[in-house]
C-alpha cells in the first residue's frame, strides 16, 4: 500500500515550479488511484497550461463520487464551462442528493449543462411544479425530457403532442402509445397532418379505424406500408374486419397484399386471388403474393389456383411466378 506520506508528498509535487515533477507526480497519482488525491488537482482548473487543466478534469471524473457530491462544488462554481460540463455529466451518479448543484447548472448559459441537470433533476424527481417549469422551457430537448419523465401526467403528455417540435412529439407519443393511453381521433388527424412519423400512429389509428386509419394509410410514404401492415397483422385477423373492409373499399391495395402474406386461411385465400385480378394492384405486389404461396405448393387447392391463373395471365412475369408455384406443386406430388 502507497504510505500516506507518499501520497502527501506526490500532491504536494503538483504544485512544483519545474513542470518535469509535476507531470510525473500526475503521473504516479493516477498509478496509485487513492481518491484523496483529487483535493490536489483542483488548483489545476485554473492552471494557464491546457495539459494540466485537462488532467484535473480527468481527475474529478476519476475520484469524484468516491469522494462525494461536495466535490462537484469546484466544477460548478468554476468559471470554466468544460468543468461545469465535467459536474454536469456526474451529476446523475449521486441522485437526488445533487439536487443543489443540478440547479445551478439548470440555470447557467451552457445548453449541455441545462439538458444534463434537467434529466438529473426530473430522474430523481417528483416535484410537479418543475416538470411543469421545464415541459415550457426554450430546448426541445428539455421539454422532451419533461414531457417524458416518470412524474409526467396525462394531462402533460396531451400538452406534450402539440408541441413545436417533432421530436417532443414523437418521444411523447411513444409513451402514450405504450402505456396504451387514450389519444382522440382529432388529435390523430391532426399529427398525421403535421407530418408525425406514420409508424407511431399505426395503432391509435387502427384502433380508431374509420377516417384516420384511411387518412394515415393515404398520407404514409410508401417506405412506411411494411410499418403499417405489420401492426394491422397484429390487430386484424379477419378479412370481415371493419379496417380491411374499409381499406378495400378505398382502394388501398397495396396494404391489404401485405397483410395477406403469410395468411392460410380460406376468406384470406379467395381475397388473394380477388387482388391478382384486380389492375389496381401493382404486377410487383401480386408476384409477391404469389411467391409467399411457394411454402404451399403441395395444397391441391393452391396448385389448382395457379395452374388456372397462369392459364388467362398476360403478363409475363405474373405467368412466370405461377408456373413455377405450379412446377414446385408437381415436383412435391412426383
Amino acid at each position: 500500500m502507497f504510505m500516506a506520506g507518499g501520497l502527501n508528498t506526490e500532491m504536494a509535487r503538483l504544485s512544483h515550479r519545474d513542470i518535469r515533477q509535476r507531470r510525473k507526480a500526475i503521473r504516479v497519482l493516477f498509478d496509485i488511484d487513492i481518491a484523496r488525491a483529487l483535493e490536489a488537482f483542483v488548483p489545476l482548473l485554473d492552471d494557464n497550461d491546457p495539459w494540466f487543466k485537462s488532467k484535473s478534469l480527468e481527475a474529478h471524473r476519476k475520484w469524484t463520487v468516491q469522494n462525494g457530491v461536495e466535490s462537484l462544488k469546484p466544477l460548478v462554481e468554476h468559471d470554466w464551462v468544460e468543468a461545469n460540463r465535467c459536474a454536469a455529466n456526474l451529476l446523475s451518479q449521486f441522485g437526488k442528493d445533487s439536487e443543489e448543484y443540478a440547479n445551478v447548472l439548470l440555470n447557467c448559459d451552457d445548453q449541455t449543462c441545462q439538458r444534463k441537470a434537467a434529466a438529473s433533476l426530473l430522474q430523481y424527481s417528483d416535484n410537479q411544479k418543475l416538470v411543469q417549469k421545464l415541459s415550457k422551457h426554450t430546448d426541445y430537448q428539455i421539454r422532451k425530457l419533461a414531457f417524458c419523465s416518470p412524474s409526467a401526467d396525462k394531462e402533460l403528455r396531451s400538452v406534450g403532442l402539440k408541441d413545436s417540435n417533432s421530436t417532443v412529439i414523437e418521444a411523447v407519443l411513444k409513451i402514450i402509445i405504450s402505456n396504451d393511453e387514450t389519444i382522440s381521433e382529432k388529435d390523430v388527424i391532426i399529427l398525421i397532418d403535421s407530418g408525425i412519423d406514420s409508424s407511431l400512429l399505426s395503432k391509435p389509428a387502427i384502433l380508431m379505424g374509420g377516417n384516420a386509419f384511411l387518412k394515415l394509410v393515404e398520407s404514409s410514404p410508401s417506405s412506411k406500408t411494411q410499418q403499417i401492415s405489420q401492426v394491422l397483422s397484429e390487430m386484424c385477423n379477419d378479412v370481415d374486419d371493419e379496417q380491411i373492409q374499409n381499406l378495400l373499399n378505398a382502394g388501398q391495395l397495396s396494404i391489404i397484399a401485405r397483410w395477406l402474406r403469410g395468411r392460410k386461411d380460406i376468406k384470406s385465400d379467395a381475397l388473394l386471388w380477388q387482388l391478382m385480378d384486380d389492375d389496381r394492384l401493382e404486377t410487383i405486389e401480386k408476384s409477391r403474393l404469389l411467391e409467399r404461396l411457394i411454402g404451399r405448393a403441395g395444397e391441391p387447392e393452391i396448385n389448382a389456383k395457379a395452374v388456372e391463373f397462369a392459364s388467362r395471365c398476360h403478363d409475363t412475369l405474373l405467368k412466370i411466378t405461377a408456373e413455377n408455384l405450379s412446377t414446385a406443386a408437381d415436383e412435391l406430388n412426383s
